[in-house]
């Protein structure tokens, strides 16, 4: 039986050198309205005492969590985990544009497009994925910074450099922790914005989740039963006439 694959990025913090050609490749190949980006690039600004100093650039996207609070979030479903590959996408057909993944996600790696009424995020390029290409972001990486593949391939590009790593980290922290699937490699991420908050669910959303949503299925179920109900009164009245 084939084994499952897992997508996962794997991202060396000792190669970036902050370029930033990675968010342009992923605004052209995603077409990300200006004042959004589906990547980042954060600066931890410089280490060390002088002459001995160095500067990390972190290189961060949606960490496609195996535990995504966005998923939860979503009041109709557009949100989701993709079941064959493990990503976290959006089916911005089914979107309707309430924003309430937004906060939810506890890195902040989504934006609401307001010209589509949609939201937006990190992809993983599943559409190059799917024809035997690296994401945008990945192909571009002039210093072999990004990299993208199956965590279940024991000789897929990923898994090649985590075995081999100095380090190995993810952004988590003792309160939120969602499984992550983006690992730093050869470095530590110092920088405090980059660590996860507590995902923020709007008073709405939990309304929808535990009365909206709830009233509708019930609603459902009882004219289901209603219509049960006048069917098999129409039959039973149908029968006697019958006998009649």
């Amino acid at each position: 039986m084939a084994t499952k694959i897992h997508y996962a990025f794997v991202i060396d913090v000792s190669r970036c050198i902050d370029c930033r050609a990675c968010l342009v490749a992923c605004r052209v190949e995603n077409s990300v309205p200006a004042g959004h980006t589906r990547n980042w690039v954060k600066d931890q600004g410089v280490q060390g005492e002088y002459p001995k100093l160095s500067q990390t650039f972190v290189p961060y996207n949606c960490q496609h969590c195996d535990e995504p609070p966005c998923v939860e979030a979503c009041p109709s479903g557009a949100t989701y985990k993709d079941p064959n590959n493990g990503l976290v996408q959006i089916d911005q057909k089914a979107c309707i544009g309430c924003g309430l993944c937004v906060p939810a996600c506890p890195y902040s790696a989504r934006y609401l497009d307001e010209q589509r009424g949609v939201a937006d995020k990190c992809n993983g390029c599943i559409q190059r994925v799917e024809q035997g290409l690296q994401p945008a972001c990945v192909q571009t990486c002039v210093g072999d910074a990004r990299l993208f593949g199956d965590l279940n391939d024991p000789s897929s590009t990923v898994s090649v450099a985590l075995k081999n790593a100095r380090s190995v980290q993810q952004l988590v922290t003792e309160a939120v922790n969602t499984g992550p699937n983006v690992f730093y490699i050869n470095g530590e991420v110092q920088l405090p914005a980059l660590l996860p908050h507590a995902p923020v669910y709007a008073a709405a959303e939990t309304f929808w989740q535990k009365v909206a949503v709830p009233a509708v299925i019930g609603g459902v179920g009882l004219a289901f039963v209603g219509q049960a109900g006048a069917f098999a009164k129409q039959l039973i009245d149908g029968e006697n006439e019958f006998e009649d």
